[in-house]
């Protein structure tokens, strides 16, 4: 199974997502950035999200916990939290969640 955190980068705090993804991938993490096509929706110019996947041999909510934990302490760095982090589905869209009430197709 696959464990998904969703990473927020608020513009008003100086976010660095480019070095994040470098710190996330050298962490094992598989890095998603957010499709440009979503940037017309978000508030501020510097907002930005990643999603950051791993895969996982166990279906315990202390591995999410951990992981969670893991990712949260990596973004913090540059400028971003980690709000969600849980099991996705193999067939899980990339940011559907984040921009589900979004108008533009995914």
């Amino acid at each position: 199974m696959k464990i998904m955190a969703t990473i927020v980068f608020s513009g008003d705090l100086n976010p660095d997502p480019d070095a994040a993804a470098v710190a996330l991938r050298k962490a094992g993490y598989e890095v998603r950035r957010m499709p440009e096509k979503f940037r017309p929706t978000l508030a501020h110019p510097r907002d930005d999200f990643i999603e950051a996947l791993i895969e996982s041999d166990g279906s315990d909510d202390k591995i999410v916990d951990a992981i969670w934990k893991e990712i949260d302490t990596i973004v913090d760095q540059y400028g971003a939290l980690c709000p969600q982090c849980g099991f996705v589905a193999a067939n899980y869209i990339p940011f559907s969640d984040v921009f589900r009430d979004c108008d533009l197709a995914i």
